[in-house]
């Protein structure tokens, strides 16, 4: 009896701390419920950009150097989303990649926004994008691709000029089972965030479990893809170099500081990234361990994040979880007019006014947190960024026709 009695106490004690921490989220459940949330604009000027020709954009990253955004855009997330446990019967439209020209305010459209075309792809295999990153050095875009067949990272040879793709390397590994944001160290090495250990469209129960109840069963992976730069057929390297609650957006600020967004705990996380070498506890390894330093918390469920040139940090996310729960399994309905025709009359009212609310910040280390944005005009919210010499930013919806584009 008294071994059981032990034992209950040491559980008590290693899930208290996990159970308080998980109902914090009520107080900001109430206080950004539709009709509570407060509406936030700091924006001087801005403009909802592309919605006839873009959709689902889960991630943008800026080429400062080009004036570039590069937008990953997925109007088959409608039906096939492995995050949020969608998966809809027949045809799903692939993901596309875009070049935004952004420095010319008053460019139309048409000459502003170009597709890249995409070369050297494995036929019958599909693409379906969340996070990217880019090594300017080389033209490489890594792009973490929710295949049908199983997660993997694409990696593509980018010609701005020509506007092509084409597609080189495919990264494996069973420890990257549901890639999810990326963060290039190097040439050759990248941390990847794995949102969940149970994924939604195998154990939904287990996943929503994981997710409420703050489990820190993600994973960070370092990944070392040199082997198959020089062989396409050789293993890459991965190792867990840390584990999270629901681990989101990851973005390396500098050298030495990788901040990761844990969306659950509503909060991003700065660690120190330790090389392995004498006179640190990473002697024995080969890959490098992120040691914490400090807690940022944001009074929303953070997705992705963005380090800008002057050392600002960009956050957006989802102020209340259920109304994207029920905007991100409705999306195929209401953008198909022939289905929302033959729908129930519920449903097409829903649809007339359904909408999933957005929340940017940005946190500088002098400042703190600055709340930039909140409200439902622009929906769904996944990654802002920033060009701080051009004084540009956009944000990408994760469900949301087009972009919003701000100017300072």
């Amino acid at each position: 009896m008294a071994v059981k009695a032990a034992i209950f106490v040491v559980l008590l004690a290693a899930f208290l701390p996990i159970l308080y921490d998980a109902f914090q989220i009520v107080p900001m459940l109430w206080q950004n419920a539709p009709g509570r949330l407060a509406s936030i604009n700091t924006f001087k000027s801005y403009e909802l950009k592309f919605a006839d020709k873009a959709r689902s954009c889960e991630d943008g990253l800026l080429i400062e150097s080009k004036g570039i955004a590069i937008l990953s855009c997925d109007p088959g997330r409608e039906k096939w989303n492995t995050v949020m446990g969608v998966s809809l019967p027949g045809p799903i439209s692939g993901a596309e990649i875009y070049a935004y020209d952004y420095k010319d305010s008053d460019a139309p459209d048409s000459d502003s926004l170009k597709r890249f075309e995409i070369l050297g792809y494995e036929p019958g295999s599909d693409l379906h994008t969340l996070g990217m990153e880019y090594h300017e050095e080389t033209s490489t875009l890594f792009v973490a691709n929710h295949r049908s067949s199983g997660p993997v990272i694409e990696m593509f040879k980018l010609d701005f000029a020509a506007l092509t793709a084409r597609h080189f390397r495919t990264i494996r590994h069973p420890l990257l089972h549901g890639p999810n944001s990326l963060a290039l160290i190097n040439d050759h090495e990248l941390l990847v965030t794995n949102d969940h250990h149970f994924l939604a469209l195998e154990n939904p129960m287990l996943a929503k479990m994981e997710t409420y109840l703050n489990l820190p069963l993600g994973t960070v992976v370092h990944v070392d893809f040199s082997p198959i730069l020089k062989d396409p057929t050789s293993a890459v390297n991965a190792k867990v170099a840390a584990r999270f609650a629901f681990p989101n957006g990851i973005e390396i600020l500098n050298a030495t500081t990788v901040a990761v967004a844990s969306t659950v705990k509503r909060a991003v996380y700065l660690y120190e990234l330790v090389r392995p070498g004498p006179g640190n506890d990473t002697s024995s390894s080969s890959s490098p361990a992120l040691k914490y330093k400090s807690t940022i918390r944001f009074p929303f469920m953070v997705d992705n994040i963005q380090a800008a040139s002057d050392g600002s940090l960009f956050a957006a996310g989802h102020p209340y979880p259920f109304t994207l729960e029920k905007f991100s399994h409705t999306r195929h309905l209401c953008n198909s007019p022939a289905d929302l025709a033959a729908a129930d009359p519920e449903a097409r009212a829903y649809c007339e006014t359904a909408s999933s609310a957005s929340w940017v910040s940005k946190w500088t280390e002098a400042g703190g947190v600055e709340h930039l944005y909140a409200g439902s005009e622009y929906p769904t919210s996944c990654t802002a960024a920033f060009d701080a010499g051009r004084n540009v930013g956009i944000v990408t919806g994760l469900y949301a026709k087009g972009i919003l584009v701000w100017r300072e």
